[in-house]
């Protein structure tokens, strides 16, 4: 059994991946007006975006790590633990961000992508494995998420185009729902495989 620490290590390559994919689709928020950085660096975007995300995807590596192990046996995740495919990675990647790009060129009707985005993930849910893990798992991303953008929000560090709730648009918490996908997959892809092969 691989010691934690070479789990810790397999996420990074994972976070540099997930924050290059956001901070490319957070510079379609800044283009598209969807969110403004009162102190613009580079393509409208604050100097400490790129770090903020690693940081970000860092710690929900580590929680995800962490959290499946403490879970009882009545919520089953044990599939969501086993080594996963490049290709359901890529997917699940791929998807996160169509989803986050829509979120910036449809930032002017957020009842609309509220709509679709809630919508899309109860959809996607209906489809996949060990359903209850991944909607709890979606649930505290989505509230962790906004309640961290709401409080960057609150120090006037950025300032969406329309917030709704807690300084941030309703919808945000449905980017981070369809987020939990994505990191489930990047996880058992980056850091359980590894561990797998590790092991062998």
């Amino acid at each position: 059994m691989p010691k934690p620490a070479n789990s810790y290590i397999a996420m990074l390559p994972l976070a540099l991946m997930a924050a290059a994919l956001a901070t490319f689709c957070d510079a379609i928020h800044a283009h598209t007006g969807t969110l403004v950085y009162p102190d613009p660096w580079l393509f409208k975007q604050a100097v400490w975006v790129f770090p903020l995300f690693f940081l970000t995807f860092i710690t929900m590596a580590a929680g995800y790590f962490w959290i499946t192990k403490l879970l009882p046996g009545t919520i089953p995740h044990e599939r969501s633990t086993v080594p996963g495919t490049f290709d359901a990675c890529i997917e699940a990647m791929i998807s996160f961000g169509l989803v986050y790009l829509l979120s910036g060129f449809g930032n002017r009707e957020p009842m609309l992508l509220s709509f679709i985005f809630y919508g899309a993930f109860f959809l996607r849910l209906a489809f996949t494995y060990e359903k209850l893990f991944l909607f709890g798992l979606a649930l505290v991303l989505a509230v962790s998420g906004m309640l961290a953008e709401g409080a960057l929000a609150e120090f006037e560090l950025v300032h969406y185009r329309r917030p709704e709730i807690v300084n941030v648009p309703f919808w945000l918490g449905a980017l981070y729902m369809h987020g939990a996908f994505a990191l489930r997959e990047a996880m058992r892809f980056f850091v359980y495989g590894k561990r797998e092969s590790s092991a062998s």
